[in-house]
């Protein structure tokens, strides 16, 4: 996978929204590490939950030591298959996340602990089941006009 720094201009999508990077990482480039809180976690479940920008195959996460393609994850009654897809979290300002869906393992197996203005956008966004937050996603989804 291709290592973005957090909060760096989001350009693999042409989108509409202001969009940065968050939790692109590899085996080259250092990250923070750190606890972080449970209902951080488990919002963030129900994103990863709902990828967005689906890709046909799966990278692998460069930090184990032995990487799986297509990483199973499980949680409560729920598995996901993490390595495929992004998702999209919304936070103030107009301010719109991008993070591979292996984020989720990032911080659960390797304690990447991400920005604070990322947790609290996890903590604070609409849920992927929500009305709003498909209003939002539609929004910030939309292909970039011609400028001229």
């Amino acid at each position: 996978m291709t290592y973005y720094p957090d909060l760096s201009p989001y350009e693999y999508y042409q989108v509409e929204s202001s969009t940065v990077n968050i939790g692109w990482l590899d085996a080259v480039h250092k990250y923070p590490k750190g606890a972080v809180p449970d209902e951080f976690i488990e919002r963030l479940w129900a994103f990863c939950c709902a990828p967005v920008h689906q890709s046909k195959g799966f990278h692998a996460c460069e930090l184990c030591r032995k990487p799986v393609l297509g990483l199973t994850v499980h949680r409560g009654n729920n598995t996901v298959r993490l390595g495929s897809a992004e998702i999209r979290v919304f936070g103030k300002n107009g301010i719109v996340y991008a993070a591979p869906d292996l984020i989720y393992h990032y911080i659960v197996e390797h304690h990447y602990c991400p920005p604070e203005q990322f947790i609290q956008a996890v903590i604070e966004s609409p849920l992927p089941s929500s009305s709003e937050y498909k209003a939002l996603l539609d929004r910030s989804t939309r292909p970039q006009r011609a400028r001229g």
